[in-house]
């Protein structure tokens, strides 16, 4: 066991290769100017955020007072996890530069809480238990890509963006039996116009326009009389510094259902840390193939301890921000340090209480304009989440019964309310099927084809069919395809130039990965280099040379080889990440 943890936690990181096209790279130092603009660029994206912790206050209270100490301990916990995550050293924290962001789809956890007539202190409590839960994953969930596929955690994030509409328009009173106020909607609409003018304007203020539009609505907000009478009043009383007064975990009032919509939660909270840090890992690399996993269990880790920490004073927890991540790489600006500075900016904000009422404050047209605005981001993500892999009929069962289940809380939520409160939200119910679906369907993907080749004759494009069909019948991603159709193809070859008469060739589907095992008899291969540090010449005139290189093309892009005597012979196994 102790040699397990100790490979587990190790920083045994995959070398990196500087990407084309960057400004700025992990250790790189820009000048000080440079890093405070960038900061604060990012903490204007990560701003737009503060609304969901003072949307969640308003289900566990009604006093702005307790809004804004809620709020400003969040933004503390967030810059705690941006300072975990950025950590190069210890068991904690991927070294990935990653901004922070409060995760919508804890709606109905919070919202349970308040039905349960609990407060603050229970939500710590069972955000305590959840962030518990999370760490004991890091550590026993070893193929996260098996329980939690790109399938489930697309489904997540598109019923994120219901529940964000949802959300908005509520805000909006179009749900309600008396006819909606137009001047609410009309505010609304000039808000997200704005947005999408400037966002759309690739100016210098785009970047900004979430709050360029929320600030136009505001105006309009306090023209028609759609704000606070006493938000001045309120503003007024608040100090320019404070330090939030946390509150203490209250394990005396857990309970079941709203524990169930905390734990369901963290199934999406899981998959879209994995799938934010993959992504930033692929654009960190010029010669990224695969996921490096040490620093993805380490920034699991990192997740877990932060939400630990936050259920401990009080606060909300935190996720990877996947806007602020896509602006990172359109810019090129990927140096930690950046970051960094970000962090020392809401600590900066969370001891401003003047400057987080302000987004307590917000008019909820404004609100509403923000949430919609975001919600159509966040269903395009969750759109590609689910397409990055071919649908078959599986997957393709697994993300209906999901999208399915999520949609029917959104149109009928008094039902589940009333029966189901802890899946009283889009996420959770949907969430839960999608992950059980695919779960249970599991045992139904594994795959088998064969075939056998004579080495004798010429090979021809007898092996490429084979292996284009098994892909095409199985729906591997096209890269995977091509990565075992050079691989296979590689092995064969080398076997064929090595008097081999005949090698069976056995593929095995287990659906985030592929095995091929070749079967022959006769000498084994050599043994893969690590590296392919030879020279050209040795690779013209020197037979073994030649064959190390092509064993090493050959398993360059698996996830893992070996090779072993079996009683007929030779048996090579393969085996693709998918």
């Amino acid at each position: 066991m102790k040699w397990r943890l100790g490979n587990f936690l190790r920083r045994s990181d995959r070398r990196m290769a500087r990407p084309s096209g960057l400004v700025y790279l992990l250790d790189d130092q820009p000048p000080r100017a440079v890093v405070f603009g960038l900061a604060l660029q990012q903490l204007v994206i990560q701003s737009v955020f503060f609304i969901i912790p003072a949307l969640f206050a308003g289900f566990l209270s009604n006093d702005p007072t307790d809004a804004v100490r809620f709020v400003s301990l969040s933004i503390l916990a967030a810059a705690l996890w941006q300072a975990l995550m950025l950590l190069k050293r210890g068991p904690v924290g991927s070294g990935y530069p990653l901004n922070a962001v409060f995760p919508a789809g804890m709606l109905a956890a919070y919202a349970a809480v308040g039905q349960a007539g609990y407060g603050f202190g229970a939500a710590g409590a069972m955000l305590v238990i959840t962030g518990l839960a999370a760490v004991a994953l890091t550590y026993t969930v070893r193929r996260l890509s098996l329980v939690l596929p790109n399938e489930v955690t697309g489904v997540v994030v598109i019923l994120t963006g219901v529940t964000l509409t949802v959300l908005a328009v509520d805000r909006l009173g179009l749900k309600a039996a008396i006819p909606a106020d137009r001047a609410s909607v009309m505010v609304a609409l000039v808000s997200m116009a704005t947005m999408a003018v400037v966002w759309l304007s690739r100016s210098r203020v785009a970047p900004y326009a979430v709050l360029i539009g929320a600030g136009a609505g505001v105006v309009l907000s306090v023209w028609q009389g759609l704000v606070r009478p006493d938000a001045g009043a309120l503003i007024a009383a608040q100090p320019w510094f404070a330090l939030p007064q946390p509150w203490l975990p209250r394990f005396d009032q857990i309970t079941p259902a709203p524990l169930t919509a905390f734990l369901v939660t963290l199934l999406a909270i899981k998959a879209s840390t994995v799938a934010t840090l993959v992504v930033i890992q692929r654009n960190l690399d010029a010669n990224w193939s695969k996921p490096d996993a040490p620093p993805i269990r380490r920034g699991l880790l990192a997740n877990g301890v932060s939400m630990l920490a936050a259920g401990f004073i009080g606060a909300l927890c935190s996720l990877p921000s996947a806007s602020g991540m896509g602006l990172s790489i359109a810019l090129g600006t990927l140096a930690r340090s950046i970051l960094w500075m970000g962090a020392a900016l809401l600590v900066a904000l969370a001891l401003c209480p003047k400057a987080v009422i302000v987004f307590v404050l917000t008019p909820e047209p404004v609100k509403a304009a923000m949430l919609l605005f975001l919600a159509g981001f966040i269903l395009i993500q969750g759109c590609q989440l689910v397409t990055t892999r071919l649908l078959d009929a599986r997957r393709s069962l697994v993300v209906a019964f999901g999208l399915t289940a999520g949609l029917v809380e959104a149109v009928a939520p008094q039902a589940f309310v009333q029966s189901l409160p802890a899946l009283a939200s889009p996420v959770a119910i949907g969430a839960l099927i999608a992950f059980m679906a695919n779960l249970l369907t599991l045992p139904l993907v594994k795959k088998r084809a064969s075939l056998t080749v004579d080495l004798v004759q010429p090979i021809g494009l007898h092996l490429s069919d084979w292996l284009a069909g098994v892909a095409g019948s199985w729906s591997l991603r096209p890269q995977t395809a091509r990565h075992i159709e050079q691989s296979i193809g590689e092995l064969v070859e080398l076997l064929q130039e090595r008097n081999t008469r005949q090698v069976t060739v056995l593929a095995r589907s287990a659906e985030d990965r592929v095995e091929y095992s070749l079967h022959w008899k006769g000498q084994a291969l050599p043994a893969p280099p690590a590296t392919a540090d030879v020279d050209v010449d040795d690779l013209m005139g020197n037979d073994n040379t030649r064959q190390l290189f092509s064993m090493w093309i050959a398993t360059r892009q698996s996830l893992s080889y070996r090779q072993q005597s079996v009683a007929d012979g030779q048996e090579a196994v393969i085996v693709f990440e998918d």
